[in-house]
């Protein structure tokens, strides 16, 4: 019965140890498709975004993310090149806290800046939020693939216009210290 206990014991450790715990941080990278249509002229792009993540309890994390994007990255028919940058500090609440899988949601608001070149360069002041839902994967002893299915928009405020609105699929690595 002993060693039943200590088994098991030994086992939740395990578990415990796996799951988000509260100090533990996550660095991660992750991609979106970025499609966009510009004078009838369909382009092809990608988002990225570089995140930081704090865990400040079990289930509760705050996460700051840089972003970047370019909609003639695979694909330029329209002649007109949008580039953004920011950064968008966010919370998620973890759902489901695994020992291989986790799911949370997130919700952010940050500012950004947009470049666009149509034969000249205008620079643009962004606000962005995003909500919606994640998941991480185990897939190494701390190498997770990451899934992130926000709504988001990000406006031109300097145009009074949306830049992009709608939900996007970000798949990326996360590595926790």
């Amino acid at each position: 019965m002993k060693k039943l206990l200590l088994l098991f014991a030994f086992l939740f450790c395990l578990t415990v140890s796996s799951q988000n715990q509260k100090g533990e941080i996550i660095l991660s990278v992750a991609v979106s498709p970025y499609p966009t249509t510009t004078n009838n002229q369909d382009d092809f792009g990608a988002l990225g975004l570089a995140s930081f993540e704090f865990f400040i309890s079990n289930k509760v994390s705050l996460s700051g993310s840089f972003f970047t994007s370019n909609n003639t990255l695979l694909k330029n028919n329209s002649d007109v090149t949008i580039h953004s940058y920011g950064f968008t500090p966010s919370i998620h609440y973890y759902f489901v806290n695994k020992e291989k899988w986790n799911v949370f949601a997130q919700a952010g608001y940050g500012f950004g800046f947009e470049d666009q070149t149509q034969g000249y360069i205008q620079n643009s002041a962004l606000t962005i939020y995003n909500i919606g839902p994640g998941a991480h994967y185990k897939i190494g002893e701390k190498l997770y693939l990451k899934l992130l299915l926000p709504y988001f928009n990000a406006r031109n405020i300097t145009l009074n216009v949306d830049a992009a609105s709608g939900i996007a699929a970000f798949l990326g690595l996360g590595f926790k210290f």
